[in-house]
C-alpha cells in the first residue's frame, strides 16, 4: 500500500474534524440559508416590493463593482508601472506608502474619510478657510464618496500583483519591442499588457468580490441608495429573515459565478514567456528618470493616500466635541487615549477583538493546515472537494456568513454541543474562522508543494515515523507559508465589521463595532483614537510578520 494514503489513527480523528467543521459551518448554514430564502417565494403579496428591491440593489451592487476593478485597475497598473520602469528619489519609501490602504482595516479607512471631508471634515474645513467659505465646498457622499474609498482600499491589490508580474517579464522582449521602433505605449499595450493579463484577472478577482461584499462604505454614505450588503442588513433589523436570505443567496450567486467565468477565462487565455537561462531584468525603459511632473505624481498621490490616516490622528488629539467647534485653535491631548485604556469599558472591545482573533487563527491553523496535509501529502480520496468546499467562504461575503449562522445556530444542533450560539461570544470567532479559512488552507497548501518528496522519503528510510517527520521535517519548512496564513487571518479577524455587525451584542462588541457606535454617538475623538490603534496594531502586526519571515527565509 502507498505510505502516503496510509492514516494513523491521529490522522483519522483529524480528516473527521474537517469534515465536521465543513459539515456544520459552511455546508448546514449555507442549506439552512437557502431553505430560509425559499418562503419569500409564498408570500405573493409581498413580491412586486421583492423584485423591486432586489433589482435596484442587484444593479447597483455589480455596477459598483465593475467601477471599482476599473478604476483600481487604472491607478494599480499605473503606478506599478512606473516602480518598474522609472527611477526617482526615495522610489522604495513611496511604494511602501502607497500599501497603506491594504493594511488598513476598512472601517477605519471610511471613517477617515468621513473626518477628512464630511461637512466638519479637516480637509473641508482648510478648503473653507483659504478660500474663506461660509459652507461646505463640496458634499462627499453617494456614489461619488463610495466609489472614491473603494478605489482608494482596493488600488493596492493591483499594484501587488502587477508589480511581482512586471519583475517577471524577460526585458529582452521590450529591448526587442524597441529596437523594432515600436514607441512605449505600443510596447505597454502589445507586449507588456498581455503579459499582465493573468496578474490582473487575479486582481479582479478578489477586487470584484471585495466590492460586492463591501459593507462599511455603502452603509455609511450610501444613503437612500439601494445594495446588496445593506440592504441584508436592514432586512434583519427590520426582522425580515426571509428576504435577508434570499438577498444574501443572490449575492452569493453573484460572486461565486464571477469566480467560476474569471477561473474559465484565465484558463483559456492563459501563457506564458519563455528564455533560455536568466531572463533579463533592465531593459531600455528602467533607465529611464521619472520626470518632474511623473515624480510629483506620485508624491502628490502618496500624500493623498496618507490624508486620511493624518485626519483621524489629528481629530484623536483633540478634545471630545472640538469637530463642531473651529478645531484648529484647540490643544492637542492624550485625553481620547487615556480614556481608552484607562476605562475598562473602553478597552473591553479590543480585549474581544484580539481574543476572537487568536481563537479564529488556532480554529483556521488546525482545520486548514491539516487539510492542506491531507490535500498535498496524503493525496486522500475526494482532496478536490474537501479543498473547493474549504475555498468556498472565499466567495461568500461577510454578511451572509453572518445572517446563515444566526439562522443555523438559534437552536441547539450537535454542531453547536446542542446549545444555542446565536448571541453569544462563540459565535464571532467562529464566523471569522470560517470567512478566512481559505486564507490559511491556500497558504498552506502552497507551502506543502513547495516541499521536495525526497526529504520525506529520506527520513522514512532513517526509521523516523509519519508524526515525527512531519514535526521535524515537514512542519519547520511550510511554517513560513503557515505564519503569514495566520497573521493574515488575525489582522482581518481583528478588524472584521462586515459579519460582526449583524452577530455582536452588547457585552460582545468589537473594535470595529464600538468606532461604529462612538459615531453614533458623535464622539468623533474616541472614535478617531480607537481607529488609530486599530491602524498601528495592524501595521505592527505587517511588520513583525515582515521582519519574521525575512529571519526564517534567511535561515533557511
Amino acid at each position: 500500500m502507498n505510505p502516503k494514503l496510509k492514516l494513523s489513527p491521529v490522522n483519522i480523528i483529524l480528516l473527521i474534524l474537517i469534515l465536521f467543521f465543513i459539515t456544520g459551518y459552511i455546508v448546514y448554514p449555507l442549506f439552512s440559508l437557502v431553505k430560509e430564502s425559499l418562503s419569500v417565494f409564498t408570500q405573493g403579496e409581498t413580491l412586486n416590493s421583492f423584485y423591486d428591491i432586489v433589482s435596484k440593489s442587484i444593479f447597483n451592487s455589480v455596477l459598483l463593482s465593475i467601477i471599482t476593478v476599473l478604476g483600481s485597475c487604472i491607478a494599480g497598473v499605473y503606478f506599478a508601472y512606473r516602480f518598474q520602469y522609472y527611477n526617482f528619489p526615495l522610489k522604495n519609501f513611496f511604494f511602501t506608502l502607497l500599501l497603506i490602504p491594504i493594511a488598513t482595516p476598512p472601517l477605519v479607512g471610511v471613517v477617515a474619510f468621513l473626518f477628512l471631508l464630511n461637512d466638519n471634515g479637516l480637509l473641508t474645513k482648510v478648503i473653507s478657510v483659504i478660500f474663506n467659505l461660509q459652507s461646505a465646498p463640496f458634499k462627499f457622499e453617494g456614489w461619488t464618496a463610495i466609489i472614491i474609498i473603494h478605489i482608494y482600499s482596493f488600488y493596492p491589490f493591483f499594484l501587488l500583483f502587477t508589480s511581482s508580474a512586471l519583475k517577471k517579464i524577460d526585458a529582452n522582449l521590450i529591448d526587442a519591442s524597441h529596437t523594432l521602433g515600436a514607441s512605449k505605449s505600443r510596447t505597454f499595450l502589445k507586449i507588456i499588457l498581455p503579459l499582465l493579463m493573468p496578474s490582473i484577472a487575479g486582481a479582479s478577482l478578489i477586487v470584484f468580490m471585495a466590492s460586492m461584499a463591501s459593507f462599511s462604505a455603502p452603509f455609511i454614505f450610501g444613503g437612500s441608495i439601494r445594495f446588496l450588503t445593506t440592504e441584508i442588513y436592514s432586512a434583519k433589523i427590520n426582522g425580515d429573515t426571509g428576504l435577508a436570505s434570499v438577498l444574501s443567496v443572490l449575492l452569493t450567486m453573484i460572486s461565486l459565478g464571477f469566480l467560476i467565468l474569471l477561473r474559465i477565462y484565465r484558463k483559456k487565455t492563459a501563457f506564458e514567456s519563455r528564455s533560455k537561462g536568466t531572463a533579463k531584468s533592465v531593459s531600455y525603459l528602467t533607465q529611464k528618470k521619472s520626470g518632474v511632473s511623473g515624480s510629483i505624481s506620485i508624491a502628490v498621490f502618496a500624500l493623498i493616500v496618507m490624508l486620511p490616516i493624518l485626519a483621524l490622528l489629528f481629530l484623536s488629539l483633540i478634545p471630545e466635541g472640538s469637530l463642531m467647534r473651529n478645531y484648529f485653535t484647540e490643544p492637542f491631548t492624550f485625553e481620547n487615549y487615556f480614556k481608552i485604556f484607562s476605562d475598562s469599558q473602553f478597552f473591553e472591545p479590543f480585549s474581544n477583538s484580539i481574543q476572537m482573533g487568536l481563537i479564529a487563527v488556532i480554529i483556521t491553523i488546525v482545520i486548514g493546515v491539516n487539510a492542506a496535509f491531507f490535500i498535498t501529502r496524503k493525496k486522500i480520496r475526494g482532496s478536490n472537494i474537501i479543498e473547493s468546499l474549504l475555498s468556498l467562504p472565499y466567495g461568500i461575503p461577510g454578511t451572509v456568513i453572518a445572517l446563515s449562522f444566526i439562522i443555523s445556530f438559534n437552536t441547539p444542533t450537535i454542531f453547536t454541543a446542542f446549545m444555542t450560539i446565536a448571541g453569544t461570544f462563540w459565535i464571532l470567532p467562529l464566523a471569522y474562522s470560517v470567512r478566512n479559512i481559505p486564507v490559511i488552507t491556500q497558504s498552506s497548501i502552497s507551502g506543502f508543494n513547495a516541499l521536495d518528496p525526497s526529504l520525506e522519503e529520506a527520513s522514512a528510510s532513517l526509521g523516523a515515523t509519519g508524526s515525527r517527520t512531519f514535526r521535524r521535517i515537514i512542519l519547520p519548512l511550510v511554517s513560513p507559508s503557515i505564519f503569514s496564513g495566520a497573521l493574515l487571518v488575525f489582522i482581518n479577524s481583528v478588524g472584521e465589521f462586515v459579519s460582526t455587525i449583524l452577530l455582536y451584542t452588547f457585552s460582545t462588541k468589537t473594535v470595529s463595532v464600538e468606532i461604529y457606535s462612538q459615531l453614533r454617538l458623535y464622539n468623533t475623538g474616541s472614535a478617531a483614537a480607537y481607529g488609530i490603534i486599530l491602524f498601528l496594531l495592524v501595521m505592527f502586526i505587517v511588520y513583525i510578520s515582515r521582519k519574521t519571515l525575512d529571519k526564517s527565509v534567511g535561515a533557511g
